[in-house]
Parts: structure tokens; C-alpha cells; sequence
């Protein structure tokens, strides 16, 4: 089979004859990377992250002629490890003759009938990798894991699940369950996801209010003083509090708005924005056969403190599309260096 199977388009009725008017399925997580990371560009093999303590008390009264010696400070440091990856996807015209009728302007014989760059027929498949590649790079910033394995080799991904897609370099809920365990003072334990199936893992009315409320009372204060802090949070969390704001009268800090046509929702003046693809991938992903594997998450932090580095934002998302005579393929190729870092323990609240 191609590349694209349209074996079930109806070719009697009069045919789409532009992109735009063929319909995708709907991208889990419509977003631009920028708007949950800081991107870092020239970022290459084991660059270095350096961190500087805060410096502590300073000033005691003077007693003598020798002045008051302060502590110092230490340095730590964390390293960008980024990887490359890539992929190739080829067409040829004559996998596909359904599309020689739903693209009449592509129907053509010489100069080569099979090159397809620059079409509309090629256009609806770069369209679709696009969309596909900002999607999969959202999920290996937060879902991927080195050490990933299977639920029958006692890991937490689903059976069957190509985990070659999953272990190319460490993901932020890899890091932050590392670096915020059960055991942290920032650490919210949500309950239901102890369930032993998925009707004992659904929330209870209101958990997620709670859960929020832990969640800002545990921040450091550097955290909830951010201007740029923000919670993201799984859909289930986030239904759970807007049932919650349909219920109860919690004063303008606690709503629900439409801001440039778009909704947003708020607790405490905090925002809470929602992460739709979390809860896609944890069921297809991250399902043993009876229950999912921390259905419900969130995450207090800032942009700056999970960031992603790649050697060029560009290449995250462009392709490389041209035409091969020999083999009269069409090709699609992309390559990618990517990481993505949790940097400071203290400017995040996790629950899980």
C-alpha cells in the first residue's frame, strides 16, 4: 500500500480540488512548542547548564578589625544531551490512483508525470507530516524514556508499542519523577490514580479544586511569584475543576474566560493550561489492559524551567521534499536534534 490510502473516497461525486478543502483529523495538542518551553537554539553535544545558589546571610555586626566572613556559594550543572533523529517518507503517483481524479491538476504525462513536488497531490501529505511532526515532538518532550519497556517486560508502556519511538533521550515526566519523587515537600499525591482499573482511577467531585490548592500552597515562593508561572494540567484534571466553577462561586481569581476567542482557565490567578495530548497518549500509550499509568497529572512550573534545546529551531519543523527520477519517488525527509531539560527542582509542583 502508499503512502496514503484512498481507496474509501467516493470518485463519481465532483472531487476536492485544493488543500485546503481536504480535512485532517484534528491535532490532539493544537500548539505552537513556544507556548508551554523556552526554546534553546545552538545547543549541541553535552552543553553545559551551569546553576549558582542563591548567596545567604550577609552583614553581622563588626567586632574588631577583622571583617565578618560570609559563606559562599556552590555551582552545580546539568548537561544538554540532545540526539538526533529523522525520518524519510516516500510516494509514488501510481500507489495512488484515486488521487489522479481528486487532484484533476495533477494529471499529467510529461515533462514526468510522477513528479509530484510542488502539487496540490503532494501538498495534502507535507500538510499532514507537518502537523504529525510538531505532534510527535510534544510527546517525546514529555513521554519519552531511555530505559522505556513494555508492561510485559515491567514497564509502564503498552504491549506491543514500538518503543523506539519512546527511548531516544529522557523526557520531562522522566526528570520531574526523579527530581520531584513521592517523598518531596513539592509533591501532590492524587489518589485516584492508585485505582487498580479505570472506574476506581476517576476523579472524585472537586479532587481536582484540592489538588490545585495543594499544589500553589506547596510552591516555593519564587514559583508562585513568577509572572510567567502557569499549571499544566491533563483534561480529566481540567473538566474536573471547570465542573467544580460550574458549581461553586469562587471569586474572579477561579473562572473560566475567552481571551482572543480562545478559553482559558485560571486558579488563583494562575493559569491552567490544558494538556488534551497528555490524556491521548497515557490511554494509547500507557495502558496495561485494566488501568492507565498516572491518568492524572500536573505540573506547576515556568517556560524557562523546562525547556527544549535543538541545534536549529527550524529543523523541528521542516522538510526536506524533493523528487527522485530513478526510483520516481517522491520523498519527504526530516532530521532533528533534540532534548529537553527539568531544570530547577524548586520551581516546580508535581502531582501524580
Amino acid at each position: 500500500m502508499g503512502l496514503i490510502n484512498a481507496d474509501a473516497l467516493t470518485l463519481n461525486a465532483r472531487e476536492a480540488e485544493t488543500v485546503s478543502e481536504v480535512i485532517f483529523e484534528r491535532v490532539f495538542n493544537d500548539s505552537d512548542l513556544a507556548e508551554y518551553h523556552e526554546i534553546e537554539t545552538g545547543i549541541d553535544v553535552k552543553t553545559q547548564i551551569a546553576f549558582a545558589e542563591r548567596l545567604g546571610l550577609l552583614g553581622k555586626k563588626s567586632e574588631g578589625c577583622s571583617p565578618n566572613e560570609a559563606d559562599g556559594f556552590a555551582m552545580t550543572e546539568k548537561f544538554w544531551t540532545p540526539v538526533m533523529e529523522d525520518f524519510r517518507l516516500k510516494h509514488c503517483q501510481n500507489d495512488m490512483p484515486a488521487l489522479l481524479k481528486l487532484f484533476r491538476k495533477s494529471q499529467r504525462i510529461n515533462p514526468d508525470f510522477f513528479d509530484m513536488v510542488g502539487t496540490q497531490e503532494l501538498g495534502v501529505i507535507i500538510s499532514a507530516v507537518e502537523t504529525a511532526l510538531l505532534e510527535n515532538i510534544h510527546r517525546k518532550v514529555w513521554f519519552n524514556d531511555t530505559a522505556a519497556a513494555t508492561v510485559a517486560n515491567s514497564g509502564v508502556f503498552t504491549n506491543g508499542t514500538d518503543l523506539d519511538y519512546f527511548n531516544s533521550f529522557n523526557g520531562l515526566f522522566k526528570q520531574i519523577f526523579a527530581e520531584v519523587p513521592t517523598t518531596a515537600a513539592n509533591y501532590v499525591a492524587i489518589e485516584a490514580n492508585a485505582g487498580t482499573g479505570y472506574a476506581t482511577q476517576v476523579l472524585e467531585e472537586d479532587a481536582a479544586l484540592a489538588i490545585f490548592e495543594q499544589m500553589v500552597t506547596k510552591a516555593d515562593e519564587r514559583l508562585v511569584s513568577a509572572d510567567d508561572a502557569f499549571i499544566l494540567a491533563s483534561r480529566s484534571l481540567a473538566d474536573n475543576y471547570r465542573a467544580t466553577l460550574r458549581n461553586k462561586n469562587l471569586g474572579s481569581g477561579f473562572l473560566e474566560v475567552v481571551e482572543e476567542g480562545r478559553p482559558k482557565l485560571y486558579f488563583d490567578g494562575i493559569e491552567v493550561k490544558v494538556r488534551y495530548d497528555w490524556d491521548r497518549y497515557i490511554k494509547t500509550y500507557q495502558d496495561n489492559g485494566t488501568k492507565h499509568h498516572l491518568p492524572h497529572r500536573a505540573v506547576l512550573t515556568t517556560k524557562s524551567n523546562i525547556p527544549v534545546g535543538t541545534l536549529s529551531e527550524d529543523d523541528l519543523t521542516k522538510l526536506d521534499v524533493f523528487y527522485d527520477k530513478v526510483s520516481k519517488q517522491n520523498i519527504m525527509d526530516a532530521a532533528y536534534t533534540i532534548d529537553a531539560k527539568h531544570l530547577e527542582s524548586y520551581m516546580t509542583v508535581a502531582a501524580y
